[in-house]
């Protein structure tokens, strides 16, 4: 029982004091192991000290004051009417592919829109209506 406890006492301390070292080979790449190379010159490596402990919190306060309430709720009123108008929009853009194929430009030109560029355009009003509407 006690050489059982001696064992294992002692591969606890080897491994807890093995080192780190350092070598550059012969193409001049560095390595890092925890065995040191046989054939080559090598550097032992300390290992680094444990950050002291500090008193000061790792977040800041997310306490809301009366300024950030109210920046808040405008922003949030906003988005909100943001995301109504893009709904808006996406149902009036399904609507219109959906109806029709013959489109009038800014300049008066009537282009029609062939079967897979309205399919296209009838996805994405679908998939903005998904995002956008509630």
């Amino acid at each position: 029982m006690r050489i059982l406890l001696l064992m294992t006492l002692f591969i606890f301390t080897s491994s807890a004091s093995a080192g780190l070292y350092k070598w550059v080979d012969g193409d001049g790449n560095v390595h890092y192991s925890q065995k040191p190379p046989r054939d080559k010159q090598y550097k032992r490596l300390k290992a680094p000290a444990p950050a002291p402990e500090t008193t000061q919190p790792l977040y800041k306060s997310t306490k809301k004051t009366d300024k950030t309430a109210k920046t808040l709720a405008a922003e949030s009123a906003k988005n909100q009417k943001l995301r109504e108008t893009n709904c808006t929009n996406a149902k009036e853009h399904l609507n219109k592919y959906t109806l029709y194929r013959r489109f009038r430009d800014k300049d008066g030109n009537v282009t029609t829109v062939n079967d897979n560029e309205r399919a296209k355009q009838i996805k994405e009003a679908k998939q903005a209506i998904n995002d956008f509407c509630n």
